[in-house]
């Protein structure tokens, strides 16, 4: 039996007070953010801190009997579990689950609970990180002789067999397809008659029920088949499969590090949505949650371990406890991932520099084997930075520190003090100064010397920033199988073309699919003068909220997935202001044709078509018609209200598909689209409520700007309000906040009894909106 055990908790901040909180939390959120951490711009400007949770519970008599545990799916970090005052559990890295087994500790009636987590010792990372019991938790109790893990593969599709492993004695295995019995039998092979295969594009999902006297588990699965060469590529069920991949990090948006199951769907939809069918996550392992969307969607998942070794990227990083830790890590990450479907490569690590050195290809030769003894099922991978490895090798960029390391906290940051960067953020630095010149950087001798040695120990050589690499390595390697395991959208046209002309090379990862809290400012393409401290990397071709950008459509052009052209408009109401530059976005354009007080000024207008032209109208007439390089046409025209298309045009100048973009009327509104209106009564379903001023057909417009209040009534509470602005000094913790282009997003959070929910939603000058959700 698995229990709910994220009611009730007592949360309390080192030296504040305390407050009832239900798990999954995130206590960085709540920490007052400050210019001068030592975190800095990697975690959005949040500091860490230190944490105690506390839950009292009750259990039957029989429980010390069972054996009795509690998962952990997420702590962020340096964990200390007590039962009744005695330590039961120690967990430091904060990114893989643990179990406390609490079995002959447990006691009849009263027990006391109290978890301590000390996030203090920063940096500890290059991203935002959360603090506190960020995923879910849960009780499991069990007879002492019961089910033990289960794990299952595929052995075969032609016929559909797959493989039940357990240690369980005595035990019978059902294969269920909904409420359908498909097979029946014992631990080991089993058959299943006209199976349906597993795919992105088949998320065909089954249940394993285990069963015992007095024990039983369920377990989805999905059937098929993975193998990989360079010859064959990646293949999936005996076909070849491209990967069109993003790169995502842990959190979620203005929800912060909660992995929240409805918010870890709701990422992978609509990723599914913007065309992607493969994510890597990066770079630590995905939650639970995220997976088994994953599963249920349809989307290919590389799932990573680290992102480094026993270098430091940062002061406090993982590289401390690498050595003894990363043994238990890579279980408990394959452990987790083994019988899903959608997870079809294992990276274990990201630019890890360690690789230009002898050493370093012996730690990749070491991990590589570790996971192939504990799952030979799935290939595995890292992502080597070439460039980096070059400049390690010459001693650039490598961190350095003044004496021993000491584990305690730094002293205070001064305001002029600065660091020199090493590893990825010494990369992303050269990167965002040297822009398009790096694609030239990795090719060559010395690239190719710097990554060749570790290539020979991985199944899948992953290159970030490396594309100028793929032609000659595929010609130079024939045996050697390649991923773009991180690359830059706007390069995605050369990417993409290499990817369908090498059987070798197996896809293209994206940084980033979905914008995210830390590297703060590190993409964004936004006044100077915007207000507010940086908070989120602004590279995201979804944005923080979830809304789907031009970047993406983009990607979605070039992967030939749409026959309307997209229509973009650089926002007109930023000419004349000093821009911030990126490396890693390649326009700010937004589908709009609303600029009002800016009539008769420049408007630069992209579109992106995989067709061989794209004509340009402005209110019935004629702007031009330009042949797409690189899947993007530009135009310059007077912005003038009205209506503005785009039509796609083969060669012979047959219309292909057209897109409109008509100005918004004068009144302003405010509109709510919430995703969803009936909610479970868990304290865990959440409501996405995006909220956009328009007109009153429902035409955006970007132009517009609001603080929006939420007043919530009813069995449910509000967790997070914000906007995708990179920039800001407002908190998502609160009830008020200001939109960003036209635009704000409310997460709505059930109770823990049914009724009914009023959100109301007020502006000053907007008449107020409101939705009514049930929650049952």
């Amino acid at each position: 039996m698995i229990f709910d055990f994220n009611k009730d908790w007592l949360f309390c901040r080192q030296d504040g007070e305390p407050k009832t909180v239900t798990l999954p939390h995130d206590a960085m959120l709540e920490e007052p953010r400050q210019k001068n951490c030592h975190n800095g711009k990697d975690c959005g400007y949040f500091p860490g801190g230190k944490y105690s949770y506390e839950k009292h519970f009750a259990v039957p008599q029989e429980y010390p009997e069972q054996k009795v545990s509690i998962l952990f799916e997420g702590v962020y970090q340096n964990a200390v579990v007590y039962l009744n005052g005695e330590p039961v559990a120690k967990h430091r890295y904060g990114y893989t689950e643990f179990t406390a087994d609490i079995t002959r500790k447990v006691r009849k009636g009263e027990n006391f609970l109290r978890v301590t987590v000390d996030n203090s010792l920063e940096p500890n990372c290059r991203w935002y990180t959360g603090s506190g019991i960020y995923r879910p938790v849960h009780l499991m109790v069990k007879p002492k002789d019961g089910v033990r893990p289960v794990k299952i593969r595929t052995v075969s599709i032609a016929p559909a067999v797959v493989e039940v492993q357990t240690e369980t004695e005595h035990a019978a295995v059902e294969i269920w397809d909904g409420a359908q019995c498909v097979a029946k039998g014992a631990p080991g092979v089993i058959e299943i008659p006209q199976a349906k295969l597993w795919d992105a594009e088949h998320s065909n999902l089954y249940t394993c029920v285990i069963k015992t006297e007095n024990d039983e588990e369920s377990v989805p699965f999905g059937i098929r088949t993975l193998a990989w060469s360079a010859k064959t590529g990646l293949c999936v069920n005996g076909k070849a499969v491209k990967l069109r991949g993003g790169c995502i990090h842990h959190d979620n948006g203005i929800l912060g590090a909660c992995g929240f199951a409805d918010a870890e769907e709701r990422r992978i939809r609509i990723m599914k949505k913007a065309g992607y069918n493969a994510v890597r996550c990066a770079h630590n392992p995905a939650s639970r949650a995220l997976l088994d969307a994953c599963d249920r969607l349809g989307m290919y998942v590389m799932d990573e371990a680290f992102d480094g070794w026993y270098t430091p990227k940062t002061y406090h990083d993982y590289s401390r406890i690498f050595a003894e830790n990363w043994q238990d890590d890579l279980t408990t990450m394959i452990a987790k991932d083994y019988s899903h479907p959608s997870v079809i490569l294992y990276s274990i690590g990201n630019e890890v520099s360690e690789t230009a050195f002898p050493q370093g290809v012996e730690t990749a030769d070491k991990l590589t084997r570790f996971v192939h003894a504990l799952d030979d099922t799935r290939p595995v991978t890292a992502g080597i930075n070439v460039l980096l490895n070059v400049y390690a090798q010459k001693g650039i960029g490598v961190y350095k520190e003044s004496g021993p390391y000491k584990p305690e906290p730094l002293p205070p940051k001064q305001p002029e003090e600065k660091k020199k960067e090493s590893g990825s953020t010494f990369f992303n630095m050269v990167t965002q100064n040297l822009g398009p010149l790096m694609f030239y950087m990795s090719k060559g001798k010395k690239g190719d010397a710097a990554c060749r040695d570790v290539a020979e120990k991985l199944d899948v050589l992953g290159l970030n920033y490396a594309a100028s690499r793929y032609e000659d390595d595929c010609k130079n390697y024939p045996n050697r199988l390649v991923v773009g395991s991180e690359t830059i959208i706007g390069e995605l046209p050369y990417n993409w073309a290499q990817v369908q002309k090498h059987t070798a090379l197996i896809g293209d990862f994206a940084w980033a699919a979905i914008d995210y809290l830390g590297e703060a400012g590190i993409g964004q393409m936004i006044p100077q003068d915007t207000p507010g401290l940086p908070i989120a990397a602004g590279s995201g071709a979804i944005d923080l909220t979830g809304n789907i950008t031009a970047e993406s459509y983009f990607q979605q052009a070039v992967w030939s997935l749409r026959k309307a052209p997209y229509l973009g408009v650089r926002p007109v109401n930023w000419n004349g202001r000093k821009m911030t530059g990126s490396a890693w976005r390649m326009t700010n354009a937004v589908e709009s044709w609303t600029w009002p007080g800016y009539e008769g000024q420049k408007a630069t207008v992209e579109v992106y078509s995989d067709a061989e032209f794209v004509a340009l109208y402005c209110n019935d007439k004629p702007v031009g018609k330009k042949r797409t390089k690189k899947f993007r046409a530009i135009f310059k025209l007077p912005y003038r209200p009205g209506t503005l298309k785009a039509v796609a045009l083969d060669k012979s100048g047959n219309a292909l598909g057209e897109t409109t973009l008509q100005t918004a009327g004068q009144k302003t509104r405010l509109h709510l689209a919430p995703e969803k209106t009936t909610l479970r009564a868990d304290g865990q379903s959440l409501c996405f409520i995006p909220i956009t001023l328009t007109d009153a057909a429902g035409i955006w417009k970007p132009c517009a700007n609001a603080k929006v209040h939420l007043e919530i009534e009813g069995p449910a509470a509000l967790q997070a309000l914000g906007s995708a602005a990179t920039q800001t000094d407002e908190t998502y913790l609160g009830s008020s906040h200001t939109t960003w282009l036209g635009r704000a997003l409310a997460v709505i959070r059930a109770g823990t009894e049914p009724g009914k929910v009023r959100v109301t939603v007020t502006a000053e000058g907007y008449e107020p909106q409101y939705v009514d959700l049930t929650v049952e």
